[in-house]
């Protein structure tokens, strides 16, 4: 896995690396067609409906938003994680400044809120 590390305009050090998604959480993202912008009228599938909706799955593994599935940068530092997707091509060898605008327009990710915080040596409870 590629990891990168920079410096942003503000000081803060990023870590960057590039995320792939595993198959099992690929598989919840809905990537069939709605019968209603189907544009053929033939039905190429016989016998009971298989498929269920989201509400309908249990959720047992992370799913992936559409927009993540062939994966994404993830940018991270002490305060904040970001992610980008798609991935740009070549971003391993992309300079900082160019990393650096490819953070400022990654989307900020919500961490959960837990009692643990995190370390170089794992996590760690608050004191």
């Amino acid at each position: 896995m590629t990891h990168r590390t920079f410096k942003d305009r503000q000081g803060r050090i990023w870590d960057v690396w590039q995320v792939h998604p595993s198959a099992a959480e690929r598989r919840f993202v809905q990537r069939r067609t709605k019968d209603e912008d189907r544009t053929d009228s033939s039905e190429r599938r016989s016998g009971i409906e298989r498929r269920v909706g989201p509400s309908e799955i249990k959720k047992t593994h992370a799913t992936v938003a559409e927009e993540f599935t062939y994966g994404w940068l993830c940018f991270e530092c002490k305060e904040e994680k970001r992610r980008l997707a798609p991935v740009p091509e070549g971003w391993d060898r992309a300079d900082d400044e160019t990393i650096e605008q490819w953070c400022c327009s990654a989307k900020p990710v919500t961490r959960k809120k837990t009692d643990q915080v995190r370390s170089v040596d794992g996590p760690q409870k608050h004191q």
